[in-house]
């Protein structure tokens, strides 16, 4: 038995963005924390530098 949970208006509205993301929420996205870079550089090893040579 089909059981439908959103309203015609939720439907319609479903998946489009209600206006623009609050600029809290983009920095957290798209910008890096300290915690983020520490974690960047224990995984970031001589062998992912840019010009470093193969072995």
């Amino acid at each position: 038995m089909p059981v439908e949970f959103l309203t015609n208006d939720d439907a319609a509205a479903y998946g489009r963005c209600a206006g623009p993301p609050p600029q809290a929420d983009l920095e957290r996205v798209f910008f890096l924390n300290d915690e983020d870079r520490a974690l960047v550089g224990w995984r970031r090893g001589e062998h992912m530098r840019l010009g470093a040579r193969c072995s």
